[in-house]
């Protein structure tokens, strides 16, 4: 029995052995320290990894308590309390409170780097729940520990950084229970909204938000409340500008938030408010700044659109009388001073344009006007209008374009006629030997818009190399003394440049001292129309041009390959091959072999300045190629082609070229043109003129007289004033258009408006109300001749019907004619000024403001007094919200107007 009990005791300690041997296994295969204590708090069991972690072997721990045990890798907590005594008490308070007690230690681990363990003592039960000790365990935290210390300095970096600028951090959270959490917050709070974090949190984190919000300015409240509701549907970033009361009194805040979806399903708000109240000041004194520039642009617009206006109809008086001045008697001496004054009056109103051009593109109001147009015949029209001031200065023009050169291009053919035009100007000005060159030339082409490169050369004075940079400024001159000289007001060039810049295009410069100057301009235009619209006697004909001048053999056969000719350049000095035939033959003047060779018309290329083109006799047919115009080689190469007889009968006048379009041209018209002016000095003036020009007119006052006349009689056109009483001229071309579409008039009456006004969209202004064209104030005899002509062309009159001008200018001299229009200024002034007297009564700024208009138009003529000016600040004041004030202050200025005309009276009797 003893043998038996002793087996099985033996039996029992071998299974406690492996129990207690299997244990240590495992409690050594946790990689972190462990050790297990009884209720008296001595050590029962300890891991390998105590040894490893923390040096403490097991051999040396078991049977030992916490106090008794000692190791040099604890260090110190931080209060100075031994670790081990720490942990003793740990153990006590674990077995006291029956639950898991935790403590942070610093400990150095086998490599002999410090770490940090979070070490937990829990009480272990017996299967009765009785308590059988504690066990312990060390886990090594060092990471985590890093990770937050790191997060607590970029933490408290944030709230440095944030307490330095008027800005907020914020992060706002909001879990399954549904409830928002300020989760993180940094920044000047007091300064922004007047609050502290203590404000915004209630219980714990839980944000409470209507302190926020009773700081917002009311105004801005709902805005903010939508911002925010939106932010919490939308996972996108927002902004808002709003207003709140901080610390120091109202500011402006803006707020950026974005949302993101947590881990655990829950919604987090990160976002930032920053103080913009400096911001939103410095913007609010630009825009400040931007409104009064805009009121400053408009009013200098205004001015100019007055300036222009009430400049341009005295001038229009001036220039107009010199004109019809010029056609009377006079003797040398008089005619002498007549062209001088003309040409004084003739720079006056280049300078006034160019100003008016300038103001125009400074203000922004020149707008381009797109359409179809031939270049080729802007570019003759342009150099005509040169040619002769050139060649009186004995200079050579020569002028090519190329083949490849579209028929019609779509552009302001307008402004790029002012563009040429102020070019060839400064070249002929600049150049007193040699000539100037005009090129033009395909450089660019893809089926819809054509690169254009349009340069202009000249052999004048040149401009150094230091000077050319400032050419393109207003006002700018490359010396002073060539405006002394030359005269000019250095705006040319600086029109020339944004007139280009609004096309898209390019302009450049060059120039060398006493060499000349080249001014080259590229546009990229659409193609309007790519065929030129030839005559049908130009298809399959062949040329041969035999000149000794290679540029002008080079011009001549681009503009006839652009006609649909194949050209055969020969030189003179190359003999002609047997058996060679052609059309037409473009020979020297001296040329007297080669016209005998080959049976073709030939065609006699003259560069001499003045020589003609044409038929001069029933023989030969001569071109001028000094210029060499496009329509000159149309009109030639029609003569050439023809049967002699006809071409001698048809003699085409210098400027058709109404055949090379193969377009019949609109039949002949006569008849009486209706004038619609409302100054008796205009009326006189216009009268004069068109009855030099050989029409006949009627001429009314205002716009419903006009309106009437053209109901009840016929008229071949009907030309007006803008700003007339009773009907104005936009409402009168208005009135007639409806009275035509209402089937009432089977035909178009062209219109034409009279304008002294340059600014502010006059002549789109013109183009809506229904007129066809405008005339610029002051009318020229040349410039009313073209317009009328252009709209309603006529048969050549009988001369012995035509009308005898005699009569109409029998005055002997400037003097009489000025007495005249003086003394229709006394008769007319007195009725104006008693209803300018009357509107002022009545209180009738509209009509007190056309009256004076009226008034000081003519009164501009015959006196400079401080009167015109005056009138001048009246008009503004009456046109402005100050015009009831304004009439209540005028009676004194009207005594004024009515001295003036007394004195104007005066020198009428006198005279």
């Amino acid at each position: 029995m003893a043998f038996l009990q002793r087996q099985k005791l033996a039996q029992a300690e071998q299974a406690l052995h492996q129990q207690a041997t299997a244990m240590q296994a495992m409690l050594d295969a946790i990689p972190f320290p462990i050790l297990i204590k009884d209720t008296t708090s001595t050590y029962r069991a300890l891991n390998t990894a105590c040894d490893r972690r923390l040096g403490i072997a097991t051999a040396q721990a078991i049977g030992q308590t916490s106090l008794g045990l000692d190791t040099h890798r604890w260090l110190p907590l931080a209060d100075g309390t031994p670790v081990m005594q720490r942990l003793h008490q740990l153990g006590l308070d674990a077995l006291r409170d029956d639950k898991v007690q935790r403590c942070e230690l610093d400990y150095l681990s086998a490599d002999g780097q410090q770490r940090t363990g979070l070490f937990l003592e829990s009480p272990t039960h017996a299967a009765n729940g009785a308590l059988t000790g504690t066990a312990g365990v060390l886990l090594d935290i060092t990471e985590y520990r890093q990770i937050e210390l790191q997060a607590r300095a970029t933490e408290q970096s944030l709230r440095d950084i944030t307490r330095r600028i008027p800005v907020v951090v914020f992060a706002v959270r909001r879990g399954n229970d549904r409830l928002q959490r300020l989760a993180f917050i940094a920044g000047n709070l007091h300064a922004l909204f007047g609050l502290e974090t203590s404000d915004l949190v209630e219980t714990g984190d839980v944000l409470r938000d209507w302190p926020f919000h009773d700081r917002v300015h009311a105004e801005d409240a709902p805005a903010l409340r939508r911002q925010l509701q939106h932010a919490r549907r939308h996972m996108r970033t927002s902004t808002l500008d709003f207003r709140a009361y901080g610390a120091d009194g109202l500011r402006w805040i803006h707020l950026v938030m974005g949302a993101r979806r947590l881990p655990d399903h829950g919604v987090e708000w990160i976002g930032y408010f920053i103080d913009t109240t400096s911001i939103n000041a410095h913007n609010e004194a630009l825009v400040a700044a931007r409104d009064a520039a805009e009121r400053a642009s408009k009013a200098k617009a205004d001015f100019l659109a007055t300036m222009s206006h009430e400049i341009r109809t005295p001038m229009n008086g001036v220039i107009g009388m010199l004109e019809l001045l010029g056609r009377t008697p006079l003797d040398s001496e008089q005619h002498e001073l007549v062209h001088a004054v003309e040409d004084s009056a003739g720079v006056l109103m280049q300078v006034l344009n160019d100003v008016l051009d300038f103001s125009k593109l400074e203000a922004g109001n020149l707008r381009l006007d797109d359409a179809p147009f031939d270049l080729r015949t802007l570019v003759d029209n342009v150099v005509g209008m040169m040619t002769g001031s050139m060649h009186k200065k004995g200079l050579q023009i020569d002028v090519g374009a190329d083949a490849a050169l579209a028929g019609k291009l779509l552009g302001d053919s307008v402004r790029i006629r002012q563009i040429l035009l102020n070019l060839l100007n400064n070249a002929s000005k600049f150049t007193e030997r040699g000539g100037v060159a005009v090129s033009l030339r395909v450089v660019g082409d893809d089926g819809h818009f054509q690169r254009l490169r349009l340069s202009v050369t000249d052999t004048g004075i040149g401009i150094a190399a230091d000077k050319q940079a400032n050419l393109f400024t207003p006002f700018s001159q490359a010396e002073s003394w060539t405006t002394r000289r030359y005269g000019g007001t250095g705006l040319g060039l600086a029109i020339c440049r944004h007139l280009v810049q609004l096309m898209d295009g390019s302009i450049e410069l060059s120039s060398r001292l006493g060499e000349g100057t080249k001014v080259v301009i590229e546009l990229r235009l659409p193609i309007a129309q790519r065929d030129i619209e030839q005559a049908t006697e130009f298809a399959g004909r062949h040329a041969i041009v035999r000149l000794k001048a290679i540029d002008t053999a080079n011009a001549l056969a681009a503009h006839l390959t652009a006609l649909g000719f194949t050209v055969e350049q020969i030189p003179p000095e190359q003999p002609m091959r047997r058996g060679i035939a052609a059309n037409v033959l473009f020979i020297d003047p001296d040329d007297s072999q080669s016209a005998g060779l080959i049976a073709a018309q030939a065609i006699l290329v003259d560069t001499q300045a003045g020589s003609p083109s044409g038929h001069l006799d029933d023989e030969r047919i001569w071109l001028n190629a000094n210029p060499l115009k496009w329509q000159a080689v149309v009109r030639v190469c029609l003569q050439a082609l023809r049967p002699l007889s006809a071409a001698t009968h048809d003699r085409l006048p210098a400027t058709a070229i109404d055949a090379v379009a193969n377009i019949a041209a609109p039949a002949p018209k006569t008849g009486r043109i209706l004038v619609a002016e409302d100054h008796p000095i205009s009326q006189s003036l216009i009268r004069r003129q068109l009855d030099l020009l050989g029409w006949s007119c009627d001429v009314v006052a205002d716009g419903r007289a006009a309106y009437d006349a053209l109901c009840a009689g016929e008229y071949a056109m009907l030309m007006t004033d803008c700003h007339m009483p009773l009907m104005n001229g936009y409402e009168l071309a208005k009135a007639w258009r409806l009275h035509e579409s209402e089937g009432r008039r089977h035909t178009r009456l062209p219109i034409i408006a009279m304008t002294a006004n340059a600014l502010d969209g006059e002549i789109e202004r013109c183009r809506e109300a229904g007129m066809d064209d405008h005339l610029s104030k002051p009318v020229q005899l040349r410039q009313l001749e073209e317009k009328i002509l252009s709209w309603m062309p006529r048969a050549t009159t009988d001369p012995a019907t035509a009308p005898n001008h005699d009569d109409v200018f029998a005055e002997p001299g400037m003097q009489e004619m000025r007495a005249e229009m003086l003394r229709m200024l006394v008769q007319t002034g007195d009725t104006d000024l008693r209803k300018l007297e009357q509107a002022v009564a009545d209180g009738d700024s509209r009509q007190a403001t056309q009256a004076l208009h009226r008034l000081l138009g003519a009164l501009q003529l015959f006196t400079a007094d401080r009167v015109i000016a005056d009138g001048r600040a009246w008009l503004e004041r009456l046109s402005s919200d100050d015009a009831a004030q304004a009439l209540r202050e005028m009676p004194a200025y009207l005594k004024n107007l009515r001295n003036v005309l007394v004195r104007l009276a005066q020198e009428t009797t006198a005279s």
